[in-house]
């Protein structure tokens, strides 16, 4: 779902920019000494590190319930694609008859025959534009509610406020470093597959 992982790269680029920002305008603050010391203690160490991350693609490829839905996705797409198919032989049909046919067709015949093709390719491409607009709202529908089942999650995971930011990886992102102490997407999985099983 590039959709989804174009809007958890977005929020983790704005989240570092921010932290550039913050940790700039610490800087400039110029606080004293003890309340430097303070601020160096809530900052260091892995069990006060605010930050925590996912890999996307593991995610949703381990995810039961996104791999039900893509295979349903996939599915419908071939269905669509099946039946814009036996419309289109049957035009081609209709056109081989035609011509076949056109020397011994009278000039009122010709003209229904030609009507008859140009409503069938009307058809076809009213219905080609109908099957593709709602494919892309029911993907768009789709990526909402996983992107919301996402969020929701990782508010419930975050209720003691350990984290202020969970950031997205993936190998086509922005983020080429990460600390692997800092991945919950085992976690993640584990959780989420309990919380949306099917059985």
């Amino acid at each position: 779902m590039k959709n989804l992982n174009w809007i958890l790269h977005a929020l983790s680029l704005a989240a570092i920019i921010f932290l550039f920002y913050q940790n700039s305008q610490l800087k400039k603050s110029t606080p004293t000494s003890s309340a430097a010391t303070e601020i160096k203690s809530q900052n260091t160490g892995d069990a006060s590190t605010p930050l925590a991350y996912f890999i996307s693609d593991s995610l949703l490829n381990n995810l039961g319930f996104f791999k039900e839905s893509e295979k349903a996705f996939k599915a419908k797409q071939e269905s669509m694609s099946n039946e814009i198919k036996a419309k289109e032989n049957a035009m081609q049909k209709e056109l081989v008859r035609l011509q076949e046919n056109a020397q011994n067709m009278t000039r009122v015949e010709m003209e229904s025959a030609q009507q008859k093709l140009a409503k069938m390719e009307q058809d076809l491409m009213a219905r080609k534009e109908k099957l593709g607009s709602q494919y892309a709202q029911e993907t768009a529908e789709f990526n909402e509610k996983l992107h919301n089942k996402i969020t929701s999650y990782l508010k419930e995971l975050n209720q003691n406020g350990k984290y202020k930011f969970v950031f997205s990886v993936s190998p086509e992102g922005n983020i080429f470093f990460s600390d692997e102490s800092l991945n919950i997407t085992d976690q993640m999985i584990k959780d989420l597959n309990e919380k949306y099983s099917t059985n």
